[in-house]
């Protein structure tokens, strides 16, 4: 039975998943977190069943939202633990085991009632639920009382860490399209639209730098002609009343003359 208590053999876990040739993602995070040691120095006593998640199990995972690597390290080390029982359970005690609700490593370091696995018979298969995922047994990597190795589809994900229902979906190839903003658009001066700031007229006297005061530069040369054609027009009523009109005409050339003067400056 797996109360008994039975001598250590002294094997090295993490050969024995190298040289399974399918688990090296798990012999790295074992070697790396330490918690091999501790599962070698349990192999005494009852002994252990270690639940091991193959390379592709590994793979699954890093292709959800779910980061193992993210997690502080005694919380890494809960879930490596999580994947282990303390007892020798051999794949026909798993096939018709009595109680399916077993402790694991992590429940000794947790408290009694958390951690747990259930473990039953589903399709011929042996079944592993963490509360999370359900995994079945592969293959059989290492059995020498007292300590068993196998190999399991998926890795087991506690709830007392993940939640009851943790994001196990696959992560997006490309941006979330919802959250993208939209392309920002350089105009170039070709593709930019037209200012429609005034009328094409108004424009090319702004340029022209004198704007809408230009015709006040008309303004001497319609004074003259203006008053050319008035004076002219008094002289010849002056002259139809035989009235003299010398001094008349001499201020009229005076005015003219001053005038012309006027504008040409």
């Amino acid at each position: 039975m797996a109360s008994e208590t039975r001598p250590t053999l002294g094997l090295n876990i993490t050969k024995e998943l190298l040289d399974g040739h399918n688990f090296f993602v798990a012999a790295s995070l074992l070697s790396a977190s330490g918690v091999v040691q501790e599962f070698e120095a349990d192999e005494g006593g009852a002994g252990i069943t270690l639940f091991v998640p193959t390379d592709s199990a590994f793979s699954d995972l890093s292709a959800t939202a779910i980061s193992l690597q993210s997690l502080p390290a005694d919380k890494k080390a809960d879930v490596l633990k999580f994947h282990v029982l303390h007892s020798y359970y051999p794949l026909g005690s798993l096939e018709s085991i009595v109680n399916p609700v077993q402790p694991t490593l992590a429940t000794e370091d947790m408290g009694a009632g958390s951690f747990t696995l259930n473990i039953s018979r589903v399709n011929g298969s042996v079944a592993i639920d963490s509360g999370i995922v359900q995994a079945s047994v592969t293959q059989t990597v290492f059995d020498q009382n007292p300590v068993v190795i196998f190999g399991v589809s998926k890795v087991l994900l506690p709830k007392e860490i993940f939640g009851r229902n943790p994001v196990l979906t696959t992560k997006p190839g490309s941006p979330d399209m919802g959250n993208a903003q939209p392309p920002v658009s350089v105009l170039s001066p070709e593709t930019s639209p037209k200012m429609l700031s005034s009328a094409p007229g108004v424009r090319e006297e702004i340029k022209s730098g004198v704007g809408g005061l230009q015709w006040l530069s008309t303004l001497p040369l319609l004074f003259v002609v203006f008053l050319g054609v008035f004076l002219q027009s008094v002289y010849a009523a002056m002259r139809a009343s035989s009235c003299r009109g010398d001094s008349l005409a001499l201020a009229l050339i005076l005015v003219v003359s001053t005038a012309e003067r006027i504008a040409k400056c």
